[in-house]
């Protein structure tokens, strides 16, 4: 098998949902089957900043993040195709992989915190 078809592991896919801005990147490119576009992404992250207390940085700030770093991880894990010139932003081919293991982990969380209430 050569490295171009090797499957991701899990301790690399568990790297790439320890951010809080991958996850919700995930959830947004699994919500748009047709791909989405950074510009999309940020304003996705910027309402989703507005509910989270500690929300950080300004749009601009969220729009070099997602282009520097965000998008580029997940792109080298296979896991989004990220088409810079055009601004766009597609499954990959490790997205269905990472995602099932982010609904895993979301679905555990709302039994962990609906045992606790």
């Amino acid at each position: 098998m050569s490295n171009s078809e090797q499957r991701m592991t899990t301790e690399t896919a568990l790297k790439l949902l320890t951010n809080q801005q991958r996850q919700q990147i995930l959830r947004r490119v699994a919500d748009t089957p047709d791909g989405t576009t950074v510009d999309q992404l940020t304003q996705h992250l910027e309402g989703e900043d507005s509910l989270q207390p500690d929300g950080n940085g300004s749009v601009e700030h969220r729009g070099i993040e997602l282009h520097h770093v965000h998008l580029p991880k997940l792109q080298d894990a296979n896991v989004i195709e990220y088409d810079t010139s055009q601004g766009t932003v597609h499954r990959g081919r490790e997205f269905q992989n990472v995602l099932r293991l982010l609904e895993v982990i979301d679905d555990r969380q709302e039994e962990t915190s609906s045992s606790i209430s």
